[in-house]
């Protein structure tokens, strides 16, 4: 394009001459918003602009850039609609086509503007931005005391005493290295694009699902209100012990009542510090952080100083010295806490400490930069809190003795280290208070461990109610069991229902009282959690989709693997029946989302995995030659929008189903936009899943009937799996419809035989086409009429058709309707189905309950009955198969298989009985019965001559059938007449009926010959498929 053209001004004389512009640096070209403002000023700023500063001069490069920027987007806004990137076009996959700016395909090719709604919040109100944190006040701080907690002043020192210094180490080595691993796995995902709120759950859900994700979700909310209570319990241990020492003061008993009591005091105030939001809670963190530091601080400088009384050595703190080391090297497990000590106990007391790495995460939603924040904030608190835990760990055990008897009167007699079975109440076994002691000032370390216990459990006790919330709003499990307690107050949108239950849920095991206990139950659930956690991060890494770009690089599938396997372990190490509990309750929440099936998409690794298979599988079918054996009826059933002709779609899904493909074919004349295939496939789609069909649909706009269905069997598929059989429903207006109507269906039958597939008819007595009846709805409401006209109607009679009555189908035939089974009745069923349920009209009134059956005919249980097979042609034995499938369905178990075949004279009956059973034995086809039909070569009764040539007559008069054609062919069309009243005799009583199609030779049948003959056929029967194969063999004899 010419580049006078970008200049922003109307050609004319003077300014014909092409100027050279300067290409702009990226220094100086403006970013973000700023550019786009500038890049897309209207053509009446420009004017403005001209009228008001033509004549000055920009005096530096940078003006002049933004200039030739002001010109540049003026042009270019003339020339085209099209819109820069932007980030705004991309932060939110499910509304760019509605709320952003980018233009949409119409918009730029065929200038169809589409009405874009404004962006609003919820209720349609804007949203008031929260308080955003940064990685070290939301992540760092907040990990870092989630981690110091309960479990550094109270318990580092017993673990250390049964475990000994080396087995200690491993011990945090062990846990340290779960969680760095953990860490580096989540570090990986959360940088793979921008994350929202629910941190853990919300990584989980997206890349394992809904089902995974939302199980693990909740188990991980309920661990950090479990964690939440054991740090209440340390808090009123330790708070016990300083009343005690300071007055001896008790509440009841001083144990486990006054704990209780105490906790749930503190309960009540956490409950209402967290309530308030956020921001507070934050800010408590903040200070709090700064009381442990100087309580750590207080420790280390007390263990220098070393002991400052009597009394303090006699309860075991001697000061740094190296035959404690030697003593406190190896374990030295005893009975302690109510049971036998090991490895294994102790770390799962221990494991809780290294919990809080997920702190930060579970509060992304209110972080400014979640994707930099967390991998940052986690990595450097899991480095700097194992270093501490493993310091304190050996300070401990290079200062105190493991037993003491606590007694200065014992020490100066230098008996206070003789201790028997009871006597010794001191000492790193038995005083959990024993950072206190070695510190310099022991009040202040109370100080840091209310502080480290404090500040643990409003971490735990937010982070629960923030998952909580957003597991509510994906709307995974029903609204009793999550989402009545998600809704939210105030301008932050706090969940106070959900503090509520969060409040009640560890108020629970705080009555426990009982801090080993407690740990015990939470280890598991954690590790379940960071299993899944490397599960995630391997599966997605080792499927490798597209939208898999990690910007953290320091990770590794195979050791997140090994991570995730090592959780598993541990679990069943530390206890096996816990192990197995808490697995049931993760396959029970697995299972109510699998049972629900949310309607969510979030591009998981399970769909990519899926995707994979089938495209690996598919490619490995094309270098498989085709066998018999392995032949499959992939159905195209053209049914429109499914919701148009159910009964049709039942029918075909009773083929396919586990066993082939089935195709939803939907051919429209009209030209459709991208936006209404979207809508109409979205909604054909959820007709399905309703309804519990696995099958697809296919949609071809802007063509005639055959040429649609062509394209539709030639493109339908992929590979090998593509269809192979053309399922159509009768056209029960053929008579009255206009001649371009019948000629493109008489065409789509013919499509079928030149593509080489079967084709199948199906009739039922009542029509098929419900379009006009159930609507544009997504549920089955029925409002007019089937088939364009009554489903149930009386029509003039053709001039010599018997006078009989005729009222079902819209067909006129010489066979009372009478005999015809009632097949809207299904006494024997003594429990409805899913599927049976009341279907009411666009008025909002029940339909009458003979629509209702005739719409789910094939849903229903079938009573006792026959299948009738008229297999007249050898057709390579389709019309056998299809018949055959059906009758092995468990609704239609109760129908006997009958099968009817033709000889040419009586002489022939036996032989041709004999050859038949031996193909159908053969075959491995049961039947109840084989009937030789001989007198088909009789000439047809004279009403039913008389009736057809009533069907053909006003075509005759109407010059589009010959009275020539009519003459050829009625050799064919005594044979179609003899073969209704045979029909008659014998199958009028049968729940369906199977007969193989007729075949019209092109350019010598016409369309009202061929639809006369199928009238002749199937009229005033019960349910009738006609089905001709594409003569090659489906059916073998070999194994």
């Amino acid at each position: 394009m010419d580049n006078h053209t970008f200049d922003g001004h109307e050609g004319g004389p003077a300014n014909n001459v092409r100027r050279t512009s300067i290409r702009p640096t990226l220094a100086t070209i403006p970013s973000g918003i700023g550019m786009d403002n500038l890049a897309f000023e209207t053509s009446e700023d420009i004017l403005r602009h001209q009228a008001t500063g033509a004549n000055l001069r920009v005096g530096n490069t940078e003006s002049k850039m933004r200039s030739s920027l002001r010109r540049l987007g003026a042009g270019a806004r003339r020339l085209t609609n099209e819109a820069v990137p932007r980030l705004a076009n991309y932060s939110n996959i499910f509304q760019m086509a509605t709320t952003g700016t980018r233009p949409t395909m119409e918009e730029l090719h065929e200038s169809i503007v589409e009405e874009k709604q404004a962006d609003r919040g919820i209720n349609g109100e804007e949203q008031i931005p929260r308080q955003k944190f940064g990685w070290i006040e939301g992540v760092l701080i907040r990990n870092m005391l989630n981690i110091w907690g309960v479990m550094l002043f109270l318990r580092i020192s017993w673990v250390v005493a049964l475990a000994g210094i080396w087995q200690t180490l491993i011990i945090i080595c062990i846990s340290t290295f779960v969680t760095f691993v953990t860490a580096l796995s989540t570090s990986a995902i959360v940088t793979n694009g921008e994350i929202g709120g629910g941190g853990t759950y919300y990584v989980m859900s997206r890349i394992l699902g809904p089902e995974w994700g939302g199980s693990i979700g909740l188990l991980f909310a309920l661990a950090n209100a479990i964690n939440g209570s054991l740090n209440v319990v340390g808090f009123c241990q330790t708070l016990q012990d300083t009343m005690k020492n300071y007055g001896g003061y008790t509440i009841i008993d001083g144990g486990i009542n006054d704990t209780r009591i105490l906790g749930t005091i503190l309960m009540i105030l956490v409950w209402a510090l967290c309530g308030l939001g956020t921001k507070y809670e934050s800010l408590t963190q903040q200070m709090l952080v700064v009381i442990l530091a100087v309580a750590l601080a207080n420790f280390f400088v007390g263990s220098f100083i070393g002991p400052q009384s009597d009394m303090s050595q006699a309860r075991g703190y001697l000061g740094y010295r190296l035959d404690l080391i030697q003593e406190n090297w190896d374990s030295g497990y005893v009975f302690n806490s109510g049971m036998m000590q090991d490895f294994f106990s102790v770390f799962a007391v221990y494991f809780p400490a290294g919990i809080g790495i997920l702190a930060g995460a579970n509060i992304s939603g209110d972080l400014k930069d979640p994707s930099d924040a967390i991998p940052k904030g986690t990595i450097w608190a899991i480095i700097s809190t194992s270093i501490s835990y493993a310091i304190v760990a050996i300070v401990c055990a290079a200062t105190t003795k493991r037993q003491a008897t606590g007694s200065v009167e014992d020490f100066h007699n230098g008996t206070f280290l003789n201790c028997g079975p009871t006597n010794c109440t001191y000492g790193s076994y038995n005083d959990y208070q024993l950072m206190t002691l070695i510190s310099a000032y022991g009040p202040l370390n109370y100080a840091g461990c209310f502080a480290a216990t404090l500040s643990t459990a409003l971490a735990s006790y937010i982070s629960c109610p923030k998952l909580l919330q957003v597991i509510g709003d994906d709307k995974l499990y029903p609204n009793w069991m999550v989402g009545w307690m998600t809704k939210g107050y105030g301008k932050s949108q706090e969940p106070h229902l959900a503090y509520l239950f969060t409040f009640f849920l560890a108020l629970g095991f705080i009555l426990i009282a009982q801090l080993d206990m407690i740990a015990l139950l939470i280890s598991d659930l954690f590790l379940i959690t960071f299993a899944f956690l490397n599960y995630a991060c391997f599966h997605v890494d080792l499927v490798q989709p597209v939208g898999w770009r990690p910007t953290f690089k320091y990770y590794n599938k195979w050791l997140s693997l090994f991570c995730a396997c090592l959780c598993i372990a541990i679990m069943f190490m530390i206890d096996w029946k816990v192990a197995l509990v808490t697995l049931a309750i993760v396959f029970f929440f697995y299972f109510i989302v699998l049972y629900r099936k949310p309607d969510v998409n979030w591009g998981t690794s399970s769909q990519a995995m899926n995707l994979q298979d089938a495209l690996t599988s598919i490619q490995q079918l094309m270098h498989i030659e085709e066998h018999v054996k392995n032949y499959q009826p992939h159905i195209l059933a053209l049914t429109g929008s499914p919701r148009s002709r159910p009964a049709l779609i039942d029918f075909a899904y009773l083929i396919c189903k586990k066993n082939s493909m089935l195709v939803c074919g939907n051919v429209v004349e009209g030209k459709i936009t991208t936006k209404m295939r979207g809508e109409i496939l979205q909604k054909s789609y959820k007709h399905l899943r309703k309804n519990d069909i696995k099958g697809f649909c296919s949609l071809i706009g802007n063509v005639d009937l055959p040429t649609g269905v062509s394209a539709m069997l030639e493109v339908a598929g992929v590979g090998k799996i593509r269809p192979n059989i053309l399922v159509i429903g009768y056209k029960n207006d053929w008579r009255v419809c206009d001649r371009q109507s019948l000629k493109q269906y008489f065409a789509t039958i013919h499509a079928g035989f030149s593509l080489h597939v079967g084709v199948a008819i199906l009739r039922v007595p009542e029509g098929l086409d419900y379009s006009a009846i159930l609507g544009d709805t997504d549920e089955l409401n029925i409002n007019s009429t089937a088939d364009g006209h009554s489903p149930v109607s009386v029509i003039e009679s053709p001039p010599g058709t018997p006078d009989i009555d005729r009222h079902i189908g819209n067909s006129d035939t010489p066979l009372d309707n009478a005999n015809l089974p009632d097949t809207k009745k299904d006494t024997k069923r003594g429990k409805k189905s899913k599927k049976d349920c009341k279907l009411v009209g666009s008025d909002g009134k029940e339909l009458p309950r003979h629509i209702y059956n005739n719409i789910t005919r094939f849903q229903k249980k079938q009573l006792e009955g026959t299948i009738d097979v008229w297999w007249l042609y050898d057709d390579g034995g389709l019309t056998l198969l299809l018949p055959y499938i059906i009758s092995t369905r468990s609704n239609w178990a109760a129908c006997q298989f009958r099968v009817f075949c033709t000889a040419n004279n009586h002489e022939e009956v036996e032989k041709e009985r004999e050859g038949m059973a031996a193909l159908l034995n053969k075959f491995r086809i049961d039947y109840s019965d084989l009937i030789v039909i001989t007198d088909l070569n009789k000439p047809p009764k004279e009403s039913t001559r008389n009736w057809f040539d009533g069907l053909i007559r006003p075509f005759i008069r109407r010059e589009e059938l010959s009275e020539t054609e009519r003459v050829s062919l009625q050799a064919k069309t005594d044979r179609h007449c003899r073969l209704r009243e045979l029909v008659v005799d014998h199958s009028t009583d049968s729940n369906l009926i199977v007969m193989t199609l007729p075949i019209a030779r092109k350019e010598a049948v016409s369309a009202p010959m061929y639809m006369a003959w199928l009238e002749t056929l199937t009229a005033n029967m019960p349910p009738f498929l006609l089905v001709r194969g594409n003569q090659t063999s489906v059916l073998t004899f070999y194994a």
